[in-house]
């Protein structure tokens, strides 16, 4: 069995190194999108989630990337299943075909995304500090 929260801690991990460099005023930034894309997947889903990451401005491009592939990361290997592009049509194909097929599977990546967006939110709120 997997270590879930380490694999959540991990991508969060990433997901801050990948998106924060020395200006705070950046991992305000990063806190903000994940913030965001939490609310969404708490709400609407995992689909849902995607949808949004994929549909921010270009602007956000730089920080929603880096969570796009790592969220799509952690569920490919808590899936056991290979590495998922982060092309639009891929990402959304695998969310939607793969993770959302079974119940338990959906279930399990929500809680894995929102594990990874709140250690994101924290990591990116300790840069700013």
């Amino acid at each position: 069995m997997d270590n879930l929260d380490l694999l959540a801690a991990e991508a969060a991990g990433a997901i801050v190194r990948n998106t924060i460099d020395s200006d705070r005023h950046r991992a305000t930034d990063v806190e903000n999108l994940a913030t965001k894309a939490l609310g969404v997947l708490q709400e609407n889903g995992p689909y849902a989630a995607m949808l949004f990451l994929y549909s921010r401005p270009k602007t956000d491009e730089q920080i929603a990337r880096p969570i796009r592939e790592q969220l799509l990361d952690v569920a490919a290997k808590t899936l056991h299943v290979g590495i998922v592009g982060d092309e639009v049509d891929q990402a959304l194909h695998f969310v939607a075909g793969i993770t959302a097929a079974d119940l338990e599977f959906l279930l399990l990546v929500k809680q894995l995304w929102e594990q990874t967006l709140i250690y994101t939110r924290y990591g990116a709120k300790a840069h700013k500090e």
